[in-house]
């Protein structure tokens, strides 16, 4: 059987095993569809870890004796209950986590939270799901809405009658809402399907811009879930450095702007860029580059809903678009893109301008391509690395998948090539681009 047929194959079983998941916090009996354990998905994948927990619709309180009744867990795969949420800005929460073996298990709760599964393979990457049986005595339940699989009557009458529910939540096959009950019923979503489709969009697109096309196992789009989720631990004070923050397992949001997800998706930036941090390639994001970068995740999905390019636009009352100041910023004889001043967003977005030039000359392919380049490379702990360091490997992946070289380019926006690298992207004898795309601010 070919490669293609393999892969066609792999993802027909992929897609059984999602349809066969059901969450049925009425009985409280649960079919789990295994996910990817979090790190080895996010080793595969070299992004930032996405939540391999999946939803019960129950909350426990401390103190209280929960039951779990487990059938049909397979040798290779590992079960856990999961009380809480995984650490959240401040880091004040704690998540308690138990093993479940099959036959009966019994659990004490050593605080209030909602109850989650995690049900993932326990060595390597999971490429033919498996699923488990679970039944729950204990927990209280509370709305939970499963697209394409919920009852909307009876979602709507349980957001009536369940008035002492702590959360709500929501789920699809590529996302998961937790949001506070008594913010959900203030403000429900009023078309969920229209609501879960331009959440879907988005993290396709971003996906499609990582590179994620199915074409080889690096490149699968993952199983695993962003989990968006109203964050009840930060201080006031805390809560006003931010719209909203993308972690590990999470993307947190606040109480009073959820509804920027569930009702203007398709043209807030903010949520395109936190998404777009969750796929963020570590092997090759810098400190300095952190907050640049992601936003090409931002302008993708900014064209893909048909919409000018932020870059023409004048930031904050500036008198300068961000085009004309990228423009100041390249002649500047001093510049040093490896400098980091997150706090100047005109200097965020005006270095930004150096990923859209390339991408004017090259389209959009370019950046898909580097995605896949560095997923080809088993992923290494790149604590050690310098900035100057990871931004040569940058450079060197750049001139080989363009086949130009690239190095008076990034040299014009202050990114300098150390010896080392000069001499093999030399000894590739390249081109240099029949267009300069540092002459493109447009």
């Amino acid at each position: 059987m070919n490669k293609a047929l393999v892969l066609a194959a792999t993802l027909f079983i992929c897609c059984l095993a999602v349809n066969a998941q059901t969450y049925n916090n009425y009985t409280k009996e649960y079919t789990l569809v295994s996910q990817t354990e979090a790190g080895i998905e996010a080793d595969r994948t070299h992004r930032m870890i996405l939540c391999d927990y999946q939803p019960s619709g129950l909350y426990v309180r401390r103190g209280e004796r929960i039951g779990f009744t487990v059938s049909g867990l397979d040798g290779k795969y590992v079960l856990s209950s999961m009380i809480g949420f995984k650490p959240m800005w401040g880091n004040r929460n704690k998540t308690q986590e138990n093993a479940l073996q099959n036959g009966v298990n019994t659990v004490t709760a050593t605080q209030d939270g909602i109850l989650s599964f995690i049900f993932v393979k326990a060595e390597g990457y999971d490429t033919n799901p498996s699923s488990v049986n679970v039944k729950v005595t204990g927990g209280k339940t509370f709305p939970l809405y499963h697209l394409g699989r919920s009852n909307i009557l009876n979602w709507e009458n349980d957001l009536k009658i369940m008035k002492d529910a702590n959360f709500v939540q929501l789920i699809s096959d590529k996302a998961l809402l937790t949001i506070t009950y008594k913010d959900y019923v203030k403000k429900p979503i009023r078309d969920l399907a229209a609501s879960f489709q331009s959440i879907h969009s988005v993290i396709i697109w971003e996906d499609e811009l990582a590179g994620f096309d199915n074409s080889t196992p690096q490149n699968r789009v993952t199983r695993n879930r962003i989990n968006y989720l109203i964050d009840l631990y930060s201080t006031p004070t805390e809560s006003e450095s931010y719209y909203m923050y993308a972690s590990n397992y999470f993307i947190g949001m606040k109480r009073d702007n959820y509804t920027d997800l569930t009702e203007k998706l398709k043209t807030e930036w903010g949520i395109w860029h936190e998404t777009g941090h969750t796929h963020q390639q570590r092997s090759w994001t810098w400190d300095s580059i952190g907050e640049i970068s992601v936003n090409l995740f931002s302008l993708y999905v900014q064209e893909k809903y048909g919409l000018p390019t932020r870059l023409g636009t004048k930031e904050g009352g500036e008198t300068l678009t961000t085009f004309e100041k990228a423009r100041r910023y390249v002649a500047n004889p001093n510049k040093n893109y490896l400098a980091s001043n997150e706090a100047d967003y005109n200097e965020l977005f005006s270095k930004l301008v150096m990923f859209h030039q390339l991408r004017s000359v090259y389209g959009w392919d370019v950046f898909k391509k580097l995605h896949q380049y560095f997923r080809q490379k088993p992923y290494v702990d790149i604590e050690d690395e310098t900035d100057a360091d990871m931004a040569n490997k940058f450079i060197y992946a750049m001139c080989s998948i363009t086949k130009n070289d690239l190095m008076p380019f990034f040299k014009k926006w202050g990114l300098a090539t150390n010896a080392a690298t000069a001499k093999r992207i030399n000894d590739m004898k390249l081109p240099l681009p029949k267009v300069d795309p540092a002459g493109i601010f447009n």
